[in-house]
């Protein structure tokens, strides 16, 4: 007689499919050291708006801006061209960039692997992020061993 024994791993649930989704930026907080609160950011990063959108396929793309971006007037005419140094000021306030996003569940870690930006000098680099989740909200942080730290809070947008 033959006996057989099946062994089955549970199946985990990863994180990876918790990002899914279009975020829009809720709040950028700053951490002056380790026994600091978390408090909003008062520099370039204050009230920025902006989406983090990560496909379910490992495709993901983020681009945040100032406050009140959107009503800024040109003072250029046309094309690029006609772009004045205060025009140029304010695209550089636009932060954008793509690529692919792989998940380290165990480690609460995301690596955002980048293939395109608006300042070239990070194309081809890794943003590494930690990451937590509470109810609606997907909390990123920049991972450094400086201070001050910051941490970026993302509000899932509920698509119909």
């Amino acid at each position: 007689m033959m006996l057989l024994i099946s062994c089955k791993q549970e199946n985990k649930t990863s994180d990876f499919d918790k990002f899914s989704g279009r975020w829009t930026l809720d709040i950028v907080e700053t951490q002056a050291d380790s026994t600091s609160i978390w408090e909003p950011r008062e520099d370039h990063y204050k009230n920025r708006n902006g989406f983090i959108i990560y496909d379910g396929k490992g495709g993901m793309g983020v681009h945040h801006v100032t406050e009140n971006y959107d009503e800024y007037e040109f003072e250029g005419s046309g094309g690029l061209d006609s772009l004045t140094v205060k025009d140029l000021r304010h695209l550089a306030d636009n932060f954008v960039y793509f690529g692919k996003y792989r998940v380290n569940d165990s480690l609460k870690i995301i690596e955002h692997h980048i293939e395109s930006a608006n300042f070239q000098t990070i194309i081809g680099t890794i943003a590494r992020r930690e990451y937590a989740f509470s109810g609606d909200t997907l909390i990123l942080s920049p991972i450094t061993k400086k201070y001050p730290k910051s941490r970026l809070k993302w509000i899932i947008l509920k698509d119909n």
